[in-house]
């Protein structure tokens, strides 16, 4: 197969070639049907060659963002809050969408013969910016789909919780930082931050069909992730609730529940005014403010060394749950919340931001309050765990970081351990971080090979309290038996190089594929933001990193095999399938995907006509993917069934 796809390959550059130049050897159908078999064989089999168009994005810098007029007014949305009434006089015994409203920056996509064409932020509903460069290096968002006629697309640039993590240290909330990536000049740059584009409205194209929900299921074909939406006639407070646990099954960033017309006709004919069309209206979460007093700053150190404070404060019942602690990210966002520095007793308020994470929204500002001999939280200048100096650090970004620069600070070993043994890492189950705590104390641990010695201290530790011949054995078990199968991607995420996570991981292992060709590439001070996806950013982060011990692990414990892709199968050719919920089999939606695409089938992100199975552990969910699938008499099966009946 692979033979064939390097043909296709040099076929269609070849014609690309040619048509640039003036003289075009193949028609546009011609070529997009050569195209389109390309990326099936690819899907199919799960790779794509280096110089393959489907992969070929040209990263572009911008020396500013052009102002965009729209093709179709951008307008905003009613809104109402505390009461459902109005939507129930609203829309009630009309059919309608429940879907969720999306927290992260609004843009239009627009599409001409196929291609992208456009990409524009929302603005002032008017003028927008042009962001094309950067949407064409989104994943989620297709440069080019079957659908011939003209197509505009409006959603949502959005970072999911899941994604956000790595950045929190530095971005108060996926919402801005989204809106800030998508504007970045460089879309190398850009294309690090792991946006995401979620379609919740076709403004033209699908002409055949007046219903909101069939273009959505067209949409998904065409390989958009669709905004999670369930259909009704009735509103009743249920639906707020099975749209809200979508979202979280997504881990879609969200700020209320859109409810817009089925009947798109209809609702164009309701008008609108100079805010909002008549045809939607929002219910927002908004996010419930409490007043309390800081109590303290503290300063967790992570695998990096870098600190990040946490404000302690007064507890704060929000109802469903009691808060006490709220990150404030790092040095510069500490300030800025705070006014300052922060003292005891300041008046805070706090909110669950998206109903979820406890933020402090608001501070007693300093310079109206001022306090003679007032006693303020200092900066630590010592690392709490090691006591070294620390260092003032600015990022790229202009982020100032609290940073312990001691290589063999016992903190930063025990989280650097952790991260290594943990799900997103070699997944070593037994070893947690209170464990790893405790070898580092008896001085079993004092760096990251010393795991792969523990054997020496056997006799010792089974007598240690909490332990027993029992435990200590299965933990040492545990660690022979996963490095006799290591994955090297996976080796690449766990070994801890700045910015770099399972997914980076697996696209640098295509293009290094072991060990000692990714150290000659390093060495070599390979280009990496050649590759689709990376950025400078992480191509400093991968040539800059030390390897002295990580060679040594290598070459005396870790036995690498065979990656799933290479292990081919057909079982599922030609189903499309689709995921949601939490998993109880595979480590993540990433690897349960892995396995489905290396078998033939293909993932999509949302139920439609042409959906074969929705995985579910949980039949009984109201979620919008059940209850669409049920609708369509999707087959649903859990992880359990779909495993029995199709991977065995």
């Amino acid at each position: 197969m692979q033979e064939e796809m390097q043909k296709l390959v040099d076929e269609l550059n070849a014609a690309t070639a040619a048509y640039d130049a003036g003289h075009p050897i193949m028609s546009d159908s011609q070529w997009d049907d050569l195209y389109f078999k390309l990326l099936d064989m690819e899907r199919t089999c799960g790779f794509a060659l280096r110089n393959s168009p489907t992969c070929s994005v040209y990263y572009t810098e911008v020396s500013k963002l052009a102002k965009a007029t729209h093709n179709h007014p951008m307008l905003s949305l009613d809104k109402v809050k505390d009461t459902i009434a109005p939507l129930e006089e609203k829309f009630n015994n009309k059919e309608f969408l429940a879907m969720c409203k999306m927290d992260g920056l609004t843009c239009s996509l627009e599409y001409d013969n196929g291609w992208l064409v456009g990409a524009e932020t929302r603005g002032n509903g008017e003028i927008g910016e042009d962001i094309y460069h950067n949407a064409i290096i989104i994943p989620s968002i297709p440069n080019h789909i079957r659908y011939k006629k003209h197509l505009i697309v409006d959603g949502e640039i959005i970072c999911r919780y899941c994604d956000f993590e790595e950045f929190s240290n530095e971005y108060s909330n996926p919402r801005n930082f989204a809106a800030g990536s998508i504007r970045l000049l460089n879309s190398a740059e850009c294309a690090t931050r792991k946006l995401t584009f979620v379609a919740w409205d076709v403004i033209d194209g699908f002409n055949e069909t007046n219903l909101l929900s069939e273009k959505f299921n067209k949409l998904a074909t065409l390989d958009f992730i669709i905004v999670p939406f369930i259909k009704s006639d009735i509103v009743d407070v249920g639906l707020l609730t099975a749209v809200k646990r979508a979202a979280e099954a997504n881990s879609y960033p969200i700020d209320g529940v859109v409810f817009k017309y089925n009947d798109v006709e209809y609702g164009r004919s309701l008008g609108s005014t100079s805010h909002h069309a008549n045809n939607a209206m929002a219910y927002k979460f908004y996010d419930e403010t409490y007043e309390t007093t800081l109590k303290d700053i503290e300063w967790s150190l992570g695998r990096t060394g870098v600190l990040t404070p946490v404000a302690v404060f007064e507890p704060v019942d929000t109802g469903d749950s009691i808060i006490e602690r709220a990150s404030l990210h790092n040095a510069s966002m500490l300030e800025e919340t705070l006014h300052g520095i922060g003292w005891p007793g300041q008046k805070i308020k706090v909110a669950k931001m998206n109903m979820i994470i406890p933020q402090i929204v608001e501070a007693e500002n300093e310079g109206e309050v001022f306090t003679p001999g007032r006693q303020y939280f200092p900066f630590p200048d010592k690392c709490p765990i090691c006591g070294e100096t620390l260092t003032l650090m600015k990022s790229d970004a202009g982020v100032e970081q609290l940073t312990c620069t001691n290589a063999l600070c016992e903190g930063k070993l025990a989280n650097h351990i952790d991260h290594f043994c943990s799900k997103s890492g070699l997944d070593i189950k037994g070893l947690s971080k209170k464990t790893i705590e405790k070898l580092i104390d008896w001085n079993y641990v004092n760096s990251l090979i010393d795991i792969f010695n523990l054997r020496q201290y056997r006799a010792e530790w089974i007598k240690k309290e909490g332990f027993g011949p029992t435990s200590v054995d299965k933990i040492l078990d545990t660690i022979d038996n996963t490095i006799a199968n290591v994955e090297f991607s996976r080796f690449l995420a766990a070994i801890g190089i700045p910015l770099v996570g399972l997914a980076t991981a697996k696209i640098i292992g295509t293009a290094a594929k072991d060990w000692t060709t990714f150290r000659s590439m390093v060495n070599d001070n390979y280009s990496w933001s050649s590759i689709n996806t990376i950025g400078p950013e992480i191509e400093n982060a991968i040539n800059n990193f030390n390897y002295d011990e990580l060679d040594k692990i290598v070459d005396n414990y870790i036995t690498f095999i065979t990656p799933i892709e290479d292990n081919k199968t057909t079982t599922l050719n030609g189903l499309t399938i689709c995921i949601t919920g939490r998993l109880s089999h595979f480590k993540s939606r990433d690897e349960l995907k892995q396995v489905i695409e290396n078998a033939g089938g293909k993932v999509v992100g949302a139920v439609s006509g042409n959906t074969n199975i929705l995985i579910n552990n949980d039949s009984t969910s109201t979620s919008s993917k059940n209850l669409t699938a049920k609708k369509n008499g999707t087959p649903i099966l859990t992880e359990a069934e779909f495993i029995e009946k199709y991977l065995k």
